[in-house]
């Protein structure tokens, strides 16, 4: 059975445990260029980062791989 973007995480259970390795090693680059750039990290400044990334891209794989991380950063619950 094939995967789809729904299955990354199933309604009610949006944590990001429910990455699978490619959006992590995706979402860890990530943090990690921008840490490196000096620039915060929050949920405000990954969505604005991973939308310019998706702009950016031609390559309808990654642009999946970047939809599934927003999908999982908009149902994820905030940690206080």
């Amino acid at each position: 059975m094939e995967k789809t973007h729904e299955d990354v995480a199933p309604e009610g259970k949006g944590t990001l445990s429910h990455l699978g390795s490619a959006h992590e090693e995706l979402l860890g680059r990530i943090v990690i260029q921008m840490l490196r750039a000096g620039m915060p990290v929050s949920r405000k400044s990954l969505f604005l980062k991973i939308a310019f990334l998706m702009n950016e891209t031609e390559a309808p794989s990654e642009t999946l791989l970047y939809e599934g991380i927003f999908r999982l950063l908009l149902n994820a619950e905030p940690t206080h």
